[in-house]
């Protein structure tokens, strides 16, 4: 019985996940950067079929694809997730200047009495 625990225990650590991996596509602005833990908080507009806008941290899994990112690009991307692991991959700068960048949720109308 132990040795069936300690394998699957084992298996369970290796990293890898067995839940599916779901992608969403992301449209936002970078706000902030914490280069220690790779991290992008990135105010984004409704990630559609995932979770409404809202500004939000994410971790950046690609070295690279971190180092370009600064506060205020307008970037377009792909939400990864897989189990209760996420993160933000395929980013591509656009030319939309920051101001102009997301679309704040629209208003509801205000009723009249």
């Amino acid at each position: 019985m132990f040795s069936v625990l300690l394998v699957a225990c084992a298996r369970s650590d290796n990293g890898k996940s067995s839940a599916p991996l779901q992608r969403f596509s992301i449209h936002g602005e970078v706000m902030r950067l914490e280069p220690n833990d790779k991290l992008a908080t990135i105010r984004h507009e409704k990630i559609v079929g995932y979770m409404e806008a809202m500004t939000m941290t994410f971790p950046v899994k690609d070295a690279q694809e971190f180092g370009g990112l600064q506060p205020g690009n307008c970037i377009d991307g792909t939400v990864f997730v897989q189990g209760d692991n996420l993160w933000v991959g395929e980013i591509k700068h656009t030319d939309t200047p920051a101001d102009k960048c997301v679309t704040p949720p629209s208003a509801e109308p205000q009723k009249t009495p």
